[in-house]
C-alpha cells in the first residue's frame, strides 16, 4: 500500500513538473519555472561573462589622461577580438533562452501579442548590448527595435531607447540619438506629470493604463549618454550640466568617481579652477584606480594656491608611490616656474622631465616639444630643431600635432646642417690663419676644455643616471617594480637589442641620432678662455695637436674648398630664414656675410640679389649699391638682364616656349627619318643660341641624326662628349654616355618581349569567397586542420565556415575555410586569424589569402603562386 501509494505521489511529481515545462500554459507554476531559467542561466550568467571581460579589459588599460577621457569605456576594434569567446557565449546562452523559456513559444514572434516570462526581455536587452559591445551595430539596433516594438508596456522599452542612442553615438549617428535621449526625457516628464495628477486627485498614477514605470536604475546611466553626445559635439558646457545631474542618481562610490574626474576635467579646460579642484579632491575621497588618483592630486596640487604649489609637488616627488611619474610632476613644477617668471628654473625642470619620461613617450614629447616651442619663438632655431628633432623621435602617430612636429623637424634640419656648417668653417679658418706657435697653444687650450667638459658632463650624467637608480629602487620598494621597464632585465636586454637593430650600434654620447655629425665649435672672434666647445665632437684618441692640425685648411686648395662650403652654407641659411621663417634681419646678415667674404663663388651673385630684393621697398639707397654690384660684376646674367628690363623673365618665358614649340617640330622631323634638316637646325641653335634650354635635346638630336646617316659611329663622340661636358648630371648626358658606352663596346642582344596578358585569374565583384592557408613543408595538416576549427569554434562560432584540407604540391598542403558570402567577411576573418595567437600557435604567421572558386581551379592547374600573390595584392 505505501509503496503503491510513492508511485502515485511519484506520477503526480512527474506530471507537475511537465506540466510546469510548458511554455504554453500561464500558471504560477510554469512561470515560476521558466522566469528561474531565463534569469539565470540566460540573463544572469551571460551578464557577468560580459561585466567579467569588461572588468578585465578595464582593469589593464592605460588610460591617456592628458585628453578628456571618456565618459564609458568600450573596447576598440583591435581589443575586442580577445572578448569575441565570452560575448558570443553570452549571446548564445540568452538566444537559447529565448527560444526554450519565452511563454508562449517564441516560434512566430509575429503572432504572438503577451509574454508572460518575465524575464525575456532581459534577455533580449543583454543580447542587444553585447552585439554593441561586439561592435555589431547592426544586429545591436535591430535588437532594440525588437525590444521597443514587442514590449511596448515593459521598462525594457525604455532600456532599449537608451541602448540605440549608445549606438548611434558609437557610429557618429548623433541625430537619431539626441532623438532617442529627446523621447526618454519626454517620458520622464510625462511620468512626473502623472505623479501630480495622481497626487491631486488621489489616484495611483498607473491606475487604469498600462503605461510603464521608467526604471531608476538607468537614470545615472541617461545622463552620462547625454554628456557622451555632448561631448561628441564638443558642447562642454552641456556636457558638464549632465554629468552634474547623474551625481544625483547613483550612490555607488566607484560610480562617481570618474565622474567627478572628467567634471574636474572639463572644469579645468573652462578655466574654473576652483570647481575642477573641488571635483579632483572629490575623486581622492572616492574609489579610484592608482594612476586616476595619482593625476587627480597632481592636477589638484596644480591648481591650488600659489604658496602652496610647488611644496605639494615636492612632496609628490618625495613618494615611493610617485616613483614612476616623477616626469609628470617636474613638468607640473616647470609650468608653475613659468608662471611666476623662473624661466631658467622652469627649463630646467623641463630637461627633468624628459629624463625621468622612461615609458612615459607622450610625457617626454610633451617636455621636448615645449622647450623646443621656447627655442623657436626666441629665434634659435637651431635649439628648436634639435628639440623638435628629440620630440618627433620619440612621440607616436597619435601624439596631438605628430605631423606638425615632424614637419618643423624637418624643415629646420637643412637651417642646422647650414648654420652649423658655417661655424665650422669660419672656425677652422680662423684658426688657420693664426701663426703656427699660436696654432699649437690655441689647440692645446682647446683640448683641454674638450677633456674638462667631457669630465664635467660625465659627472653630471653619472649624478643623474644615480638619481634614475634610486627612483627605480624607490619604485620597486613600493610594489610596481614589476611594470617599470627599469627594472625588467629581459625587457631592457629585449629594448637594446630593437635599438640596434633600428639605429645600428652607436656610442652612448650626444646628438647619437645623426649619421653624419658636423664637429663645429663657436670660435669667431673670441679667445681660448671664452671658446664654446659644447657642440664640439670628437674622439678621444683625435684629442691631439697632430690630428686636428689636419682638418684645418692651411694650404689654397683646402682654403678654397672650406671656402665653397662656408658660402654655400651661408647662403641656404639664408634662403631659409627668408623663404620658410620670414626672418629678413636674419636672411640679411647671411646674404651680406657671403659678399663681405670677397671671394669669387656663385652665391655672390644670387646673394646681391636677394638682398637687392630685400631691400628694394625698405632701403632704396642699399638696393641702388647691390643693384649697381650686379650690373657692374654680372651684366651678362639673368639678374642684370631683369634689373635692366622688369619683364625680362616674362619675355625670357615666352622665348623658352617658342623654343619648344620648334624643337617639338625639329623632333616631328627626326621621327619623320628628315635627318639633314635636323643636323642643320641642331647646328644653328647649338653654335648661335646658348641660351635656348633645349640647346642640351638639340645636341643630343644631332648625334642621334648622325648615327642613322653615318656608317662610322665613332664621328658621334665629340658632339656626344660636349654634351655630357657642357651638361653633366642631365638626363641627356646619361643618354650620351650610354651611346658612348655601346660605341666603345658594342651593342646588347634585342630579344622579342611577349607583352601578353599580366595573370590567369580573374576578379568578380561580390563573388563568394575562400580562405587558403598555406602550411610549412613540415606542417601536419590534420593538426593545422584541428587548430584552425579550435580557433573558429572559439571567434567564429556563429558563422557555418566548413574547413578542410588539400595537398597543394608534392611539398605542401593546404587549408580552405569556406564559404564567405562578401569579401569583406573574408577579410575580417584574415584580421581576426593574424591577431590571434590563441589554438593557432605559430599558425598564426602562416600564408593566409583570399581567393574564389574559379581562381582556386587554375591555381590548382599552373601551380603559379607567386602569379597569384601579384593579383592578390592588386585586387585585395
Amino acid at each position: 500500500m505505501i509503496k503503491r501509494l510513492k508511485n502515485v505521489v511519484y506520477c503526480l511529481f512527474v506530471l507537475a513538473f511537465v506540466y510546469a515545462c510548458s511554455t504554453e500554459k500561464n500558471t504560477l507554476l510554469s512561470r515560476s519555472y521558466h522566469g528561474l531559467n531565463a534569469h539565470y542561466n540566460g540573463y544572469y550568467n551571460a551578464n557577468e561573462l560580459i561585466n567579467q571581460s569588461l572588468s578585465t579589459y578595464r582593469s589593464s588599460l592605460e588610460e591617456d589622461y592628458y585628453s578628456i577621457l571618456p565618459i564609458d569605456v568600450v573596447p576598440s576594434k583591435e581589443d575586442i577580438i580577445g572578448m569575441y569567446p565570452a560575448i558570443d557565449t553570452a549571446i548564445a546562452k540568452c538566444t537559447k533562452v529565448i527560444q526554450d523559456h519565452s511563454m508562449p513559444s517564441n516560434d512566430r514572434p509575429a503572432r504572438k501579442k503577451d509574454e508572460h516570462n518575465k524575464w525575456i526581455d532581459e534577455n533580449w536587452t543583454t543580447v542587444g548590448q553585447a552585439f554593441y559591445y561586439r561592435r555589431d551595430y547592426e544586429g545591436a539596433i535591430k535588437n532594440f527595435k525588437f525590444i521597443k516594438k514587442f514590449f511596448k508596456n515593459d521598462p525594457s522599452l525604455y532600456v532599449g531607447d537608451l541602448w540605440m542612442a549608445k549606438t548611434n553615438i558609437a557610429q557618429g549617428k548623433y541625430t537619431e540619438a539626441k532623438f532617442s535621449l529627446d523621447k526618454l526625457d519626454k517620458a520622464i516628464a510625462e511620468e512626473e506629470s502623472r505623479g501630480e495628477n495622481a497626487k491631486k486627485t488621489k489616484i495611483k498614477k498607473n491606475e487604469g493604463n498600462k503605461i510603464a514605470s521608467f526604471p531608476k536604475k538607468i537614470k545615472f546611466d541617461l545622463e552620462k549618454t547625454k554628456a557622451d553626445l555632448a561631448l561628441k559635439r564638443e558642447d562642454n558646457q552641456d556636457a558638464i550640466k549632465f554629468l552634474e545631474s547623474s551625481l544625483n542618481f547613483t550612490k555607488k562610490s566607484k560610480k562617481k568617481t570618474r565622474v567627478h574626474f572628467i567634471l574636474a576635467q572639463l572644469y579645468e579646460e573652462a578655466g574654473d579652477d576652483q570647481l575642477a579642484s573641488e571635483h579632483y579632491a572629490k575623486v581622492l575621497k572616492g574609489d579610484a584606480p592608482f594612476q586616476m588618483s595619482f593625476n587627480a592630486r597632481l592636477k589638484k596640487a596644480f591648481l591650488g594656491e600659489s604658496e602652496k604649489k610647488k611644496v605639494d609637488l615636492n612632496k609628490m616627488l618625495k613618494d615611493a608611490k610617485n616613483a614612476e611619474f616623477k616626469d609628470q610632476i617636474y613638468y607640473a613644477l616647470a609650468g608653475i616656474e613659468f608662471k611666476e617668471g623662473e624661466e631658467s628654473k622652469g627649463i630646467e625642470y623641463l630637461h627633468q622631465s624628459a629624463f625621468f619620461s622612461t615609458k612615459n613617450t607622450r610625457q617626454k614629447g610633451m617636455a621636448y616639444e615645449t622647450l623646443a616651442d621656447m627655442s623657436f619663438e626666441k629665434r634659435n632655431y637651431v635649439s628648436a630643431q634639435k628639440y623638435y628633432d628629440s620630440c618627433a623621435t620619440v612621440i607616436k602617430d597619435d601624439y596631438p600635432n605628430a605631423e606638425g612636429i615632424r614637419n618643423k623637424a624637418s624643415n629646420l634640419a637643412d637651417l642646422v646642417v647650414a648654420v652649423e656648417t658655417s661655424k665650422y668653417e669660419d672656425s677652422v679658418q680662423m684658426i688657420a690663419g693664426l701663426n703656427e706657435d699660436n696654432r699649437k697653444d690655441f689647440l692645446k687650450g682647446l683640448i683641454k676644455q674638450i677633456k674638462e667638459a667631457d669630465a664635467r658632463k660625465k659627472e653630471r650624467e653619472a649624478a643623474r643616471l644615480r638619481e634614475l637608480q634610486s627612483n627605480e629602487n624607490l619604485f620597486i620598494q613600493s610594489g610596481g617594480g614589476s611594470k617599470w621597464y627599469w627594472s625588467n632585465a629581459k625587457s631592457r636586454a629585449e629594448g637594446l637589442d630593437d635599438f640596434k637593430r633600428l639605429w645600428g650600434a652607436r656610442k652612448n654620447e650626444d646628438d647619437w641620432r645623426r649619421s653624419e655629425r658636423i664637429i663645429i665649435g663657436d670660435f669667431t672672434e673670441i679667445g681660448i678662455e671664452e671658446l664654446k666647445i659644447d657642440t664640439l665632437i670628437l674622439p678621444d684618441d683625435t684629442l691631439t695637436v697632430e690630428y686636428l692640425s689636419l682638418k684645418l685648411p692651411l694650404n689654397e686648395s683646402l682654403l678654397a674648398i672650406s671656402n665653397v662650403r662656408l658660402l654655400k652654407a651661408r647662403y641656404d641659411a639664408g634662403v631659409i630664414y627668408k623663404e620658410l621663417l620670414n626672418e629678413d634681419n636674419m636672411a640679411i646678415d647671411e646674404f651680406e656675410a657671403v659678399l663681405k667674404k670677397n671671394v669669387e663663388n656663385k652665391h655672390n651673385l644670387m646673394s646681391a640679389f636677394q638682398l637687392y630684393k630685400l631691400y628694394e621697398e625698405t632701403d632704396a639707397t642699399k638696393a641702388a649699391v647691390h643693384k649697381s654690384y650686379i650690373l657692374n660684376n654680372y651684366s651678362n646674367s639673368d639678374y642684370a638682364n631683369y634689373l635692366k628690363d622688369p619683364n625680362f623673365f616674362m619675355k625670357k618665358k615666352e622665348r623658352d616656349a617658342l623654343a619648344e614649340q620648334e624643337y617639338v617640330k625639329i623632333l616631328d622631323r627626326y621621327n619623320r627619318r628628315l635627318y639633314y634638316p635636323v643636323i642643320s637646325k641642331a647646328e644653328i641653335v647649338i653654335s648661335d643660341e646658348k641660351s635656348n634650354v633645349f640647346r642640351s635635346k638639340y645636341m643630343l638630336l644631332k648625334a642621334m641624326s648622325m648615327g642613322q646617316i653615318n656608317e662610322n659611329k665613332n664621328d658621334l663622340l665629340p658632339t656626344l662628349s660636349a654634351v655630357v661636358d657642357e651638361y653633366p648630371k642631365t638626363s641627356e648626358a646619361a643618354k650620351a654616355l650610354e651611346m658612348i658606352d655601346i660605341i666603345k663596346n658594342g651593342y646588347s642582344k634585342n630579344e622579342i618581349v611577349d607583352f601578353g596578358d599580366k595573370h590567369p585569374f580573374n576578379y568578380v565583384d561580390q563573388e563568394a569567397q575562400m580562405i587558403i592557408v598555406f602550411l610549412d613543408e613540415d606542417e601536419k595538416s590534420n593538426l593545422a586542420k584541428a587548430r584552425i576549427v579550435d580557433f573558429q569554434r572559439e571567434y567564429f562560432r556563429r558563422d557555418k565556415l566548413s574547413v578542410s584540407s588539400k595537398i597543394y604540391n608534392s611539398k605542401q598542403s593546404i587549408i580552405l575555410i569556406s564559404l564567405f558570402d562578401t569579401e569583406a567577411d573574408g577579410m575580417e576573418y584574415i584580421r581576426v586569424f593574424r591577431k590571434t595567437r590563441k589554438y593557432l600557435l605559430d599558425l598564426q604567421k602562416a600564408k593566409v589569402l583570399m581567393i574564389t572558386s574559379d581562381n582556386l581551379k587554375v591555381l590548382f592547374e599552373k601551380q603559379n603562386l607567386p602569379e597569384y600573390e601579384m593579383f592578390y595584392e592588386e585586387y585585395y
